[in-house]
């Protein structure tokens, strides 16, 4: 007598397997699921093993028995991301980033797909797509950008996996590859001193409107955030104070928010750069006295508002190209704005100025700074052998010495 096979309650779904056009295998799952207040079949596909399937089913059902599963198949990518940037609890200046990025960068490329059927995949074409023209502009979008956005991605699709209930089982981003940074710190773009310097005269002649910003920002080293966030009521003598940042806001104003790490700092200006600052007032003054009273920015327009920051960005990528157009690209090498703060701390580090000096003043962390600017600090190591060699030397027996005058050293045996 046959015993005949158990047959599956209704709901209790089961594994299929199917084939990939190139002859590969994979498994499929699909079940009756209580989803909201109604019943209905979900499939879910693409897993690698019977086993993995299976797994995946019986978190699904148990999410279902729990109340906490649910559907996302009508849910967009961009839908999602409105949801999640508005439930996201970071600073302004972080929200207008990953805000900016989706919107600009991620929306109009998977803003329309179905959340449910993204996949790795999709998401590696799309890495791509921005490698090739994701600028505005439709030129490659640099790899730190698309990164950027990747990261955005894989918060946005780990949240969609953590929500109550979940809108997807898995992470497709995790297995997506955005493109690899160069971790050679010596990818970090600045000018040498000489280069700097040819680029400020240059800029003092064919760029007097905002010559004196980019001499301020290169002696000083700040952000363009605190450049524009600086008044002058935090001006007194030869020290600055470092207390705000000015990030994009709407409609690109900019808006006052704390600094990158929360803290304000003093900076100290050289005696060049406080005649700068001196001169630079007295020309604002020349304009209109309320341009030099206390709340007033240093760096403003002519109606004592703020720049945008985007605008000082886009000026100084302008009169890079301008100069490189006169000088030559050998002689002066495109950076970016933050640029400048990249070469004066490589010149005060290759000076020799201790980094902890350097690192109050730029308002970065010891760690941070050796981890990102050992490079230009070539001899540093050479310079610590010679020491360590001097002091053996001062050490050693000059042969003149009786035993009784030599320190007396016993081995070490065994690890006693």
């Amino acid at each position: 007598m046959t015993t005949s096979k158990p047959r599956r309650s209704p709901g209790e779904g089961g594994v299929y397997e199917y084939r990939l056009r190139n002859g590969e295998k994979r498994y499929y799952w699909k079940a009756t699921i209580q989803v909201g207040n109604e019943r209905k079949p979900v499939v879910r596909r693409g897993f690698t093993s019977r086993p993995e399937a299976a797994k995946d089913m019986r978190a699904a059902m148990k999410q279902s028995d729990d109340g906490l599963f649910a559907d996302p198949g009508k849910v967009t990518v961009g839908e999602w991301l409105d949801a999640w940037l508005a439930g996201l609890r970071v600073s302004a200046s972080t929200r207008g980033v990953y805000g900016q990025m989706a919107k600009v960068v991620i929306k109009p490329r998977l803003g329309d797909e179905k959340l449910a059927k993204l996949t790795s995949t999709r998401i590696d074409a799309f890495y791509r797509e921005l490698e090739a023209n994701g600028s505005k502009q439709g030129t490659p979008l640099a790899p730190r950008s698309v990164r950027l956005a990747a990261a955005v991605m894989s918060m946005a699709l780990k949240a969609a996996v953590e929500a109550e209930p979940p809108l997807l089982s898995r992470n497709p981003a995790t297995k997506a590859k955005p493109p690899l940074l160069d971790d050679d710190p010596e990818a970090i773009k600045a000018w040498t001193p000489e280069q700097l310097d040819r680029f400020l005269t240059w800029a003092d002649e064919h760029d007097p409107e905002h010559a004196s910003l980019w001499r301020f920002a290169a002696a000083t080293g700040m952000r363009r955030g605190e450049l524009l966030a600086l008044d002058w009521r935090d001006v007194s003598g030869d020290v600055v104070v470092v207390r705000r940042s000015a990030i994009p806001g709407p409609g690109r104003k900019p808006v006052i928010a704390p600094t990158k790490t929360r803290r304000s700092r003093a900076v100290a200006l050289d005696d060049e750069t406080v005649t700068l600052l001196r001169t630079w007032r007295a020309r604002r003054g020349g304009l209109h006295l309320g341009l030099v009273r206390d709340p007033a920015p240093v760096f403003g327009d002519e109606n004592g508002e703020r720049h945008s920051p985007g605008n000082v960005t886009a000026w100084f990528i302008r009169a890079v190209e301008r100069c490189q157009r006169d000088l030559g690209e050998d002689l002066i090498p495109r950076i970016t704005l933050h640029g400048l703060r990249h070469t004066m701390v490589s010149t005060w580090l290759a000076a020799g100025i201790p980094v902890k000096v350097v690192a109050e003043r730029t308002g970065h962390s010891v760690t941070l700074m050796l981890n990102t600017y050992a490079h230009v600090m070539p001899g540093s190591q050479a310079a610590a052998a010679r020491q360590v060699a001097a002091a053996r030397r001062l050490g050693a027996p000059t042969g003149d010495e009786t035993p009784a005058d030599r320190p007396h050293l016993r081995p070490v045996e065994g690890g006693k």
